[in-house]
């Protein structure tokens, strides 16, 4: 990817090996493309977040940044204990994951907007399905806004200027 060579040399079992790589330098005048903003921004406020996704790791991860930048953050693994974590919580925000098994992001949502307090939730789903009928029903389904997995950290960061607090 990088129009560079990799080499490896030994001369035999016991006595070790060299790798070599070579990349080509680039010029001190070369500019490579302007840099994105990549970076979470904080918020005008810390706000009280509720992670509700099944695949641990990328619960675990989005929890720890949100965390990073000064936020409560709760997290639950599926869509039973994140109804159970919302009635204490009272998040402002929620990320459902849709494909959960036993209670998917749509029915979890449903129920979070029938708890008191619930219709003033920003419900996100954060999902792998982004075809138009998949942003279709979460509309349906209550959700104020629906994002790709992986997150795109300027639409969180939008996501978070524009949450109530």
């Amino acid at each position: 990817m990088h129009d560079g060579t990799v080499s490896a040399q030994s001369e035999g079992s016991g006595k070790g090996s060299t790798f070599i790589v070579r990349l080509p330098l680039v010029s001190a005048g070369a500019r490579s493309a302007e840099p994105t903003s990549t970076a979470i921004q904080p918020s005008v406020a810390p706000r009280r977040i509720l992670i509700v996704d099944d695949n641990q790791d990328a619960a675990d991860s989005l929890t720890v940044l949100l965390q990073y930048q000064g936020h409560e953050v709760v997290t639950a693994y599926n869509g039973e204990e994140g109804l159970k974590c919302a009635r204490t919580l009272r998040p402002h925000l929620v990320f459902l994951d849709l494909g959960m098994p036993r209670m998917d992001g749509i029915e979890a949502a449903q129920q979070l907007r029938s708890l008191p307090g619930g219709e003033r939730m920003m419900l996100i789903a954060l999902t792998g399905w982004g075809q138009e009928q998949d942003q279709q029903r979460t509309r349906m389904a209550g959700f104020d806004r629906h994002l790709l997995k992986p997150i795109d950290l300027g639409k969180l960061n939008e996501i978070l200027m524009a949450s109530p607090g």
